[in-house]
């Protein structure tokens, strides 16, 4: 298949490693993942309105209505992983898929074939019922949002201990540090998105 990733961020970077053993990486291609930020989302839609665009923001609500307005072409995926997570532990969300009449069904199947060799893919929410972008965003508030915003307050009480060894720190402490350092990983365009939650 081939795929081009716009967003040369970590996330990026990352899905371009990720997915380069099973795709030919090509700025030309029919498919694209929009690997920004949510702010990006419009432009590029309308930049690139006559290809299928694959919405892996952390948002997917917004997102997703910003692409619909210029294509109806767009599956709209969250990939609920970085990095750093362990293989086994690498899952998406399924929010949104193309119309049966669109051109590029194909190249949707292909693509969703070749993400499930790399995360595994969710398509039911708890309640067994298919995940929309709001559903999904619903979700997202009370976990993703949620963890963004509680490592954020916790910083404050993280940077106020900087002056103290590390033999003087206690374990919870030390776990609570652990939890809040987690924000270095995330690239202020992820922060961004996931901040652009409606329901937060």
């Amino acid at each position: 298949m081939k795929l081009q990733i716009i967003g040369d961020g970590a996330f990026g970077t990352f899905l371009a490693e990720l997915l380069g053993p099973f795709v030919q990486l090509d700025n030309s291609a029919e498919s694209v993942i929009l690997a920004v930020p949510i702010s990006a989302y419009g432009s590029l839609a309308s930049e690139h309105r006559e290809r299928h665009l694959i919405n892996v923001c952390s948002v997917q609500k917004p997102s997703t209505e910003m692409i619909l307005r210029y294509t109806p072409n767009v599956t709209s995926i969250h990939p609920l992983f970085g990095q750093r997570t362990p293989e086994d532990k690498r899952n998406s969300i399924l929010t949104h898929s193309l119309p049966a009449t669109s051109e590029f069904v194909s190249n949707e199947a292909e693509f969703l074939d070749l993400f499930s060799r790399v995360s595994t893919i969710i398509r039911d929410n708890t309640d067994g019922v298919a995940f929309t972008p709001d559903s999904h965003d619903q979700l997202m508030a009370k976990t993703h949002v949620a963890a963004v915003v509680a490592a954020r307050q916790m910083k404050i009480f993280i940077d106020r201990a900087n002056d103290i060894p590390d033999e003087y720190i206690p374990n919870s402490f030390r776990l609570l540090r652990d939890f809040v350092n987690t924000l270095d990983d995330m690239p202020h365009g992820t922060i961004e998105s996931i901040m652009a939650n409606p329901y937060f």
